[in-house]
């Protein structure tokens, strides 16, 4: 049987009122969201989209764009730092669906309370992005948009037909 919207709002409406309570605060201060994604992890927000027989809420994308926007009116904040993961786990569970044992042991994962790929790494564990191959080589741990201070600087040319002296800087 579907989740309600009524059993949703029942679950999740007292800890959006509880992240809105301190919403300015973190916006005056710059505090990341992390202890309030961590208390939407801990109530299952993560696993809302899975099948019910994955371990999910089993919410369609109605009720999880409908809670998005209430939790969006709460911190808007909050929703930019889950959105990569509410990807991955929509991807993932398409293809558990399908059979990828890979993906089931991902899904098996957000079942059981991972978030991945958010912008709050204590909420997630021990790394909040996966972590390419790059990344784990240079030593650098969680990969960001932001370099690395032990991260090399690139010395070569991206490709081998530019150079410095045969490209043109465009502003």
């Amino acid at each position: 049987m579907p989740v309600t919207d009524a059993e949703l709002h029942a679950r999740f409406r007292p800890l959006f009122d509880e992240i809105a309570a301190g919403a300015v605060e973190r916006e005056l201060t710059r505090r990341l969201p992390d202890a309030e994604v961590a208390a939407l992890r801990d109530a299952g927000f993560g696993a809302v989209r899975l099948s019910v027989e994955a371990g999910g809420a089993g919410a369609s994308l109605r009720q999880l764009f409908a809670l998005l926007v209430e939790l969006g009116a709460a911190d808007s904040n909050v929703p930019q730092a889950l959105r990569t993961h509410l990807l991955f786990a929509e991807l993932w569970s398409a293809g558990a669906a399908a059979g990828d044992p890979v993906l089931k042991e991902r899904v098996a994962r957000i079942a059981a309370g991972r978030l991945v790929a958010t912008r709050s790494p204590s909420a997630a564990g021990s790394c909040a992005t996966p972590r390419p191959r790059c990344c784990a080589a240079r030593g650098t741990g969680c990969c960001s948009t932001a370099r690395s201070s032990t991260a090399p600087a690139r010395s070569t040319p991206i490709s081998s037909t530019s150079s410095p002296s045969t490209s043109t800087a465009r502003g």
